[in-house]
């Protein structure tokens, strides 16, 4: 029985490059793709179009396990001449979205994967978790990328007063923090010599 699926149709990542083959070895899946030569790409500081080649090199990217395998993907990239004269960047290497970012080695969908394992586990317990997922990351690297993650923004309070029940029961002077048109309510006690 033939099977007609194509890889672009499993890892759609795949979608913008060519596929020049595929290594099933021991350990793990290596897909060997390339950039196609002719195409258009744009310098990221003056948005010039360019398609003149400078050389080609080939990256290696580690992807998301494919059936329980870790797979890696190397990548033939294609460093390009910026055409305008007033660039102060000579040469340039495409990227390929969805795929490649610069000075990353992993694509986008695996980053996302890793900063989920971070903001839940961190650390050491974030890297134990991450093996078993078939990626290997330090627990200092756990951190370092969840440090990397934004904060959410917060709502600044509208009211703050003083809760008169805390002091009553001396538990120093903690402040409260509310927002009638949110309805949310925060804590927040300084530490402090508790009343007597």
């Amino acid at each position: 029985m033939a099977c007609d699926v194509e890889l672009t149709g499993l890892l759609p990542a795949l979608a913008g490059v060519l596929v020049d083959g595929v290594e099933t070895g021991p350990s793990p899946v290596r897909i060997m793709v390339r950039t196609p030569a002719g195409a258009m790409v744009t310098c990221p500081d003056r948005g010039q179009e360019s398609e003149w080649e400078h050389s080609r090199y080939v990256r290696h990217i580690a992807d998301e396990a494919i059936g329980g395998r870790p797979a890696m993907i190397d990548i033939s990239v294609r460093r390009l001449y910026c055409e305008n004269p007033g660039c102060s960047r000579t040469t340039f290497v495409e990227q390929v979205p969805g795929l490649t970012a610069r000075y990353q080695r992993w694509p986008p969908a695996l980053q996302q994967v890793v900063a989920a394992v971070a903001t839940a586990l961190s650390g050491r317990a974030g890297a134990r978790l991450l093996v078993h997922l078939h990626q290997v990351l330090s627990w200092c690297s756990m951190l370092t990328c969840r440090l990397r993650i934004p904060l959410p923004d917060r709502e600044v309070p509208e009211v703050l007063g003083i809760d008169d029940f805390a002091l009553r029961r001396g538990t120093g002077t903690p402040r409260s923090s509310s927002t009638p048109s949110a309805g949310t309510r925060s804590m927040s006690c300084p530490t402090g010599r508790r009343r007597r």
